[in-house]
C-alpha cells in the first residue's frame, strides 16, 4: 500500500515535470515565433521603403526627361535637323530584385552626351571684281508691219479702165460724160508724177489704112486737147496712133463701134529714159 502510493506519487510527479517542461518548450518556442515575426517585419518594412524610394527615382527621372524634351523643343531648328535619339532605357522587371531595378533605372537616367550641330559651311563669296559683266545682245530689228500707203498708179489704172471714150465713123470729138471722165483721170494723174499715161487712139477696119492710121491720131490728139482745156498739165501724156492694127474684136458692123475708141495705158515714168 505505500509502495503503491509511492509510485502513484513518482507518476504524478512526473507528468508534472514533463508538463513543465513541455510549457517551457513552448515558452521557447513562442519567443522564437515573436523574434521571427520581428524580422520578417523589419524586411517587409525595409522592401517597401525600398519600393518607395524606387517609385521617387521612377518619378524624378520622367520629370527630368521631360524637361529635356521640352529644353530639345526650345532648341534652333539646325539641333532638331539631327537624327533623333531613341530612349532605349529597358524597363524593369518585375521579378528582379530592388537593388537591381534601381541600378538599371539609374542608368535609364543617364542620357548620353548631346550631339553637336553639324553646320554646312558658307558658300564661298565671289569677289565682285571677279564678275564679267556681259552687254545685253541687242535686239533684233523687226521689219515694220504697217501697211503700206496704196501706190497711185494701182488707183490710176483702176480709172483708166473706166475711161475708153468711144467716136462715131469719121469723128474725133469727145461729148459731155467722156470730158467728166477725162478730168478726174487728168487730176489723178497731176497727183502722182511717177505715173506716164499713153492716149491710145484707134480706128475700125472700114476705109483705107492711111485713112485709119490718120483717124486714129486725130481721136488721140483731140484727147490730150481736151485735157488742155481743162487746165490740166498734159507733161505726163502722150498721144499715139494706132490705126486699124489692134481691134478689140471682128465681125459685123457693132463690132467697128467698139474699135473707134480711145484708151490711157498707165505706165511708170522713168526718168533716165
Amino acid at each position: 500500500m505505500g509502495l503503491f502510493s509511492t509510485i502513484n506519487a513518482a507518476k504524478y510527479r512526473a507528468e508534472g515535470l514533463n508538463l513543465m517542461q513541455a510549457f517551457r518548450l513552448e515558452t521557447n518556442l513562442s519567443k522564437l515565433d515573436f523574434k521571427s515575426t520581428e524580422v520578417v517585419a523589419a524586411l517587409a518594412f525595409m522592401l517597401v521603403g525600398s519600393l518607395s524610394f524606387i517609385a521617387m527615382q521612377s518619378v524624378g527621372g520622367a520629370s527630368a526627361r521631360s524637361e529635356q524634351v521640352t529644353a530639345v523643343q526650345a532648341e534652333p531648328a539646325a539641333i532638331l535637323d539631327q537624327p533623333r535619339i531613341e530612349d532605349t532605357t529597358p524597363e524593369p522587371l518585375a521579378d528582379a530584385p530592388a537593388s537591381q531595378n534601381a541600378s538599371v533605372i539609374q542608368a535609364s537616367l543617364t542620357l548620353p552626351a548631346p550631339v553637336e550641330p553639324v553646320v554646312a559651311p558658307a558658300p564661298a563669296i565671289v569677289e565682285a571684281a571677279t564678275l564679267e559683266v556681259v552687254a545685253p545682245a541687242p535686239a533684233p530689228q523687226v521689219a515694220s508691219t504697217a501697211p503700206e500707203a496704196p501706190d497711185c498708179l494701182v488707183e490710176l489704172r483702176q480709172i483708166a479702165d473706166n475711161a475708153t471714150f468711144y467716136f462715131g465713123v469719121g469723128s474725133a470729138q469727145l461729148n459731155g460724160t467722156d470730158l467728166v471722165r477725162l478730168s478726174q483721170l487728168g487730176r489723178m494723174a497731176n497727183a502722182c508724177p511717177e505715173a506716164k499715161i499713153q492716149i491710145t487712139g484707134h480706128s475700125d477696119t472700114t476705109g483705107s489704112d492711111l485713112i485709119n492710121f490718120d483717124l486714129s491720131w486725130k481721136r488721140a490728139d483731140s484727147t490730150m486737147n481736151a485735157l488742155t482745156q481743162l487746165g490740166l498739165d498734159t507733161s505726163q501724156f502722150e498721144p499715139v496712133g494706132f490705126g486699124a492694127r489692134m481691134p478689140l474684136s471682128q465681125g459685123d458692123a457693132s463690132d467697128d463701134d467698139r474699135n473707134r475708141r480711145v484708151e490711157f495705158v498707165i505706165l511708170r515714168n522713168d526718168p533716165d529714159s
